[in-house]
């Protein structure tokens, strides 16, 4: 840190054509964060001048980028709410890439990023599925996973955009570990909870029943909680499902390890529709975003929520506060 302690955070606001510009408005000034942190906007540079109008009244520094346009986008200086373009898919792509660089460098305590489509990555080969998979080959995790929380509950799903029928095949003991080992280290080193107890669900109804329902409980996830034991973390597992989140949100477990999406983001937007957010773990520099998308039907019309990015925000400068004598947000530790 420098500049008396204040927190460095970069910052994008994701496709210009969506509600992320937006959002992050309303979340700084909700959360007065531009006043205890210096917050880098990363921006392509034909957006600058927008850009300032967007977050008027914030007080950030900017960094704007220079990029050439990918063939045939042009260069939109002024996006139009609701309407996605390939030239700022392009300057979204190119503003993640400048973050990420200055992530790299040891320039940032703590990154915020804005809900971008799959779209920014199509000019890449090849092609990740999105910034979390981005961010974590950019800074050369040895292992990463999305956790997605907020103050009551936490899940980590150990495979994510993939069709259902797939899951089975892709569920591996090493996978789960680096997972679990990923967010033990994020809920110890960012999240500050002591000793992390994770709660490792089965894949099948009533965990398998004892094989009668399938057998990826005692073939895969009983092998990788044994493991994840071995290498010291609290994991309990196989958990039947239909219980382990009531389990959670009574002070149980720290975090659940779900097998598959939407056994991990049912229950956290029950909880967490509008507070949640989406902490990258793994990272040498954590990553928060706000947990929505995009949102194009709602850009430009005043109806979207930012409690989400207001979440985010307060998280990352909780983590880069973290070795401060100060700890602003400890409640977003417990």
């Amino acid at each position: 840190m420098a500049d008396g302690d204040r927190p460095i955070l970069g910052l994008t606001l994701g496709d210009p054509a969506g509600i992320g510009p937006e959002m992050a408005r309303r979340a700084i000034a909700a959360t007065g964060v531009d006043g205890r942190s210096q917050v880098r906007v990363f921006v392509a540079a034909e957006l600058l001048p927008w850009s300032r109008r967007a977050l008027a009244g914030c007080t950030v520094q900017w960094v704007p980028v220079s990029h050439v346009a990918a063939a045939g986008a042009g260069l939109a200086t002024d996006p139009t709410p609701g309407r996605p373009t390939p030239a700022g898919l392009r300057q979204s792509f190119c503003a993640l890439e400048a973050m990420a660089s200055a992530a790299a460098a040891g320039q940032l305590d703590a990154m915020v990023t804005g809900p971008v489509p799959k779209g920014i990555f199509g000019h890449l080969d090849p092609r990740p599925p999105g910034q979390t998979e981005y961010l974590a080959a950019r800074l050369g995790a040895q292992r990463f996973a999305m956790m997605l929380a907020g103050p009551r509950l936490r899940v980590v799903p150990v495979t994510t955009h993939v069709p259902l029928r797939a899951v089975p095949e892709l569920l591996t003991v090493d996978g789960i570990v680096d997972c679990g080992l990923a967010a033990t280290a994020a809920l110890r080193d960012w999240l500050l909870v002591p000793r992390p107890r994770l709660a490792v669900c089965g894949l099948n109804p009533h965990a398998g029943e004892g094989g009668t329902l399938g057998d990826e409980e005692a073939r895969v996830i009983a092998p990788a909680v044994a493991r994840l034991q071995g290498a010291g973390v609290a994991a309990s597992g196989p958990v039947v499902a239909d219980t382990a989140f009531h389990f959670a949100l009574h002070g149980h477990y720290d975090a659940v390890l779900c097998m598959y999406h939407d056994q991990a983001l049912g229950p956290l937007k029950t909880v967490h529709f509008a507070d949640g957010y989406n902490l990258t773990c793994g990272l040498p520099v954590a990553r928060v975003s706000p947990d929505h998308g995009t949102a194009y039907d709602l850009a430009g019309t005043g109806r979207a929520d930012p409690t989400s990015f207001a979440s985010a925000l307060l998280l990352a400068e909780h983590i880069a506060r973290r070795r401060a004598p100060a700890q602003f947000g400890e409640s977003l530790a417990n």
